[in-house]
């Protein structure tokens, strides 16, 4: 055979060994999230609004058109009221209004109010109300402290992550959690959630688009999201030897090839 045949076919097996190490078909599917989605598509989005629960801790802000009179509102208080500059640590555990294992708050001059279950809005109406025969013009602003969830398995960052604007969903977390690794399950994703004294759960696909659907795509504060690993998960020591055992039988292969075209020279 030709020198330049000899060469010809060793750059073809060269490219055909380089080649045998990309990713198969397969396994680019399984990296995807939202598999087959309609890009022309278009459906509503309905964010819940967060319901206020035993044991979250709130900022709560109170002004009007007399701040003398407001101040008052925005001081420590006995009982679980908190200045404004404490309320704005946010999550620390310091400041806040705390609502109690009854679901109750203290707040100055109404007395112990009875919250939980309301959302943001229901209990500003509530304050706004109850402070406008004391106030001129009343309104408030109330913010959630202690927003957060938990991502565990196979993750590149695995932790509890604070809810910025106080909504997350599954794909922020994920994101937030630098990623689902080579060896994560993408298609069930499991969520843990606690709400009212009741656990529940529920599997995630984020491969399939139909995930905007359910009711677990929202996170809610306190969920648990687990990213499972795939059943064939080689170990730390397997991989090692798997990749030192393919790139020694590479290099072998091309060795003898060029060995046998130059000997025949």
């Amino acid at each position: 055979m030709p020198t330049s045949c000899r060469l010809i076919l060793l750059l073809v097996l060269v490219t055909a060994a380089v080649s045998s190490c990309q990713p198969s078909k397969k396994v680019h599917q399984e990296r995807l999230y939202l598999q087959g989605i309609d890009t022309a598509s278009v459906s509503e989005v309905t964010m819940p609004e967060p319901l206020i629960q035993k044991g979250d801790r709130l900022s709560i802000t109170v002004f009007s058109d007399n701040p003398e009179a407001t101040a008052i509102y925005n001081q420590v208080q006995n009982g679980g009221g908190a200045t404004q500059a404490g309320a704005q640590e946010g999550g620390s555990g310091v400041g806040g209004y705390l609502v109690d294992i009854n679901g109750n708050i203290l707040f100055h001059s109404l007395g112990p109010l009875h919250i939980d279950g309301l959302t943001k809005l229901q209990l500003i109406d509530l304050l706004e109300k109850r402070l406008d025969s004391v106030l001129k013009h009343p309104y408030v602003e109330v913010r959630f402290l202690n927003k957060k969830i938990t991502v565990l398995g196979e993750v590149f960052k695995p932790g509890v992550i604070n809810m910025p604007d106080e909504k997350l969903n599954i794909f922020e977390a994920i994101a937030l959690s630098g990623d689902v690794t080579t060896f994560g399950r993408k298609d069930n994703v499991l969520i843990v959630r606690e709400e009212n004294g009741k656990r529940t759960q529920a599997r995630l696909n984020t491969k399939d688009a139909s995930i905007y659907r359910s009711p677990y795509f929202n996170l809610h504060s306190g969920d648990l999201v687990y990213v499972e690993p795939i059943r064939k998960k080689p170990t730390g020591t397997d991989q090692t030897v798997i990749r030192n055992i393919s790139l020694a039988a590479t290099g072998v292969s091309i060795l003898a090839l060029i060995y046998s075209i130059f000997r025949n020279n």
